[in-house]
């Protein structure tokens, strides 16, 4: 009787080894979760720091309406296809002085340098175009479009960036950044 009851006293080898399988699948399990929470804060605070620019670009353009209602040349709110690796422009520096003598055009490309400085700092890989567009959605696609319309009197914003996750790039079939939709789409000035 000794015996018998030594032998169920303790745990087995078996026994210890099944529970160190359990814990190390929880675990792993665990880690994978952390990994996809990480990541999908990062491209939440991407995605907020868009908002924020399109936001701050539309008080810029709101106030100075003489230049943003245009659709010519002479609008420098507006901007086709701009991509961070193309710098912002250089017209910094005309009306950041407090005594510097900045008429609505130069206001205008002042704004829209740093504004472009800020997007390029906040955005990877960003894109952005300004345009005129009354019908930024592709219904047959199913998601915004880059191209512009240039009629009409909607101004939009129209940013892109790379993603951070992994899955963004297989959601959209591992296109590079240039073939992939816009990410956020917002109306400056209302028709």
């Amino acid at each position: 009787m000794a015996t018998s009851r030594q032998a169920s006293t303790g745990f087995s080898l078996v026994e210890v080894l099944v529970s160190i399988a359990v814990l190390s699948v929880g675990l792993l399990g665990s880690i994978g979760m952390l990994l996809t929470a990480v990541r999908t804060g990062k491209e939440a605070a991407t995605f907020a720091a868009a908002v924020n620019l399109a936001r701050d670009l539309s008080e810029k353009v709101r106030m100075n309406p003489g230049v943003a209602a245009r659709n010519d040349a002479a609008n420098t709110y507006l901007v086709v296809n701009w991509s961070a690796d193309s710098g912002t422009g250089g017209a910094s520096g005309g009306c950041a002085a407090a005594a510097a003598a900045c008429d609505h055009e130069s206001l205008a490309a002042w704004d829209m340098d740093e504004w472009k400085r800020r997007v390029a700092k906040a955005l990877p890989g960003a894109r952005v175009s300004v345009c005129f567009d009354d019908n930024p959605w592709n219904a047959s696609a199913g998601e915004y479009a880059w191209p512009c319309s240039q009629s009409g009197r909607n101004v939009v914003v129209k940013l892109g960036w790379v993603p951070h996750a992994d899955a963004a790039d297989a959601k959209h079939g591992g296109k590079p950044q240039r073939e992939l939709p816009p990410r956020l789409v917002m109306q400056l000035v209302s028709g």
